[in-house]
């Protein structure tokens, strides 16, 4: 029974279904076959463990760190939910908790970056996490607050003159997702600062099983943010 719920599930629901569609369209279309097959073979592809794994790994690995001793903790925005208790969404949470305990256990403040678009306040958003999270195990963090940048390069920007207004040297430990880690050095080390990344939040994982053999939209997700960041660094090497 275990085993039918689980084909049943990985067949009816997208991004299986959507492949199956494909493939019976190359196989009873009397014009474009080549392109349904294509297609289906690779919506298959990147909807699998292998795939999103490969390329997920170089992106996640391998960082460039400095010889330094940091003067602040800088974390990258990720997106929040207003409406929610909680208001940074999954992956920004991670930065955001990452961030402080290392704040704490190295006595250093903690610097938020992310301004968020059209009516989104993620500085202010966060703001009440880390508010409530502090308040609520008794902690001490000094905490400041970016909120005018709406990519990773406006990160680096603002956050350069937020440290120059601070007094503070460009020497930081860095927090972000893990597949975003490498541009994000990148862009941070155009604008001065010398790094200790800490990335958070890995996708990349190297168990294996027999189901994996199937679509599904959690690796989907996880190549699509690949493929997105493949781009942010194409268009950061042109850039810089």
């Amino acid at each position: 029974m275990f085993i039918i719920s689980k084909l049943f599930t990985y067949i009816l629901l997208p991004p299986g279904i959507f492949v199956i569609i494909l493939f019976l369209a190359a196989i009873f279309a009397k014009k474009a076959k080549i392109v349904f097959f294509s297609a289906a073979v690779l919506l298959w592809a990147i909807s699998t463990k292998f795939v999103a794994n490969a390329l997920l790994y170089p992106l996640e690995h391998g960082y460039k760190s400095d010889t330094i001793t940091p003067s602040a903790v800088v974390v990258l925005g990720g997106g929040t939910n207003s409406r929610d208790v909680l208001k940074a969404m999954p992956d920004a949470f991670k930065r955001e908790v990452y961030g402080l305990l290392i704040a704490k256990q190295e006595s250093l403040p903690y610097i938020f970056t992310g301004g968020g678009i059209q009516n989104i306040k993620e500085a202010e958003n966060i703001k009440k996490d880390i508010d409530m999270i502090l308040k609520t195990c008794n902690c001490d963090i000094e905490t400041f607050y970016e909120n005018r940048s709406l990519n990773t390069f406006q990160n680096a920007k603002y956050t350069a003159k937020l440290f120059e207004k601070l007094n503070l040297s460009k020497k930081i430990y860095l927090v972000t997702s893990a597949y975003h880690m490498k541009r994000a050095i990148m862009i941070f080390n155009n604008f001065g600062f010398q790094i200790i990344p800490k990335p958070v939040g890995f996708y990349y994982d190297n168990e294996y099983t027999f189901w994996d053999i199937f679509p599904n939209a959690g690796n989907f997700y996880h190549s699509y943010k690949a493929i997105h960041e493949y781009f942010g660094l194409i268009k950061t090497y042109l850039r810089i």
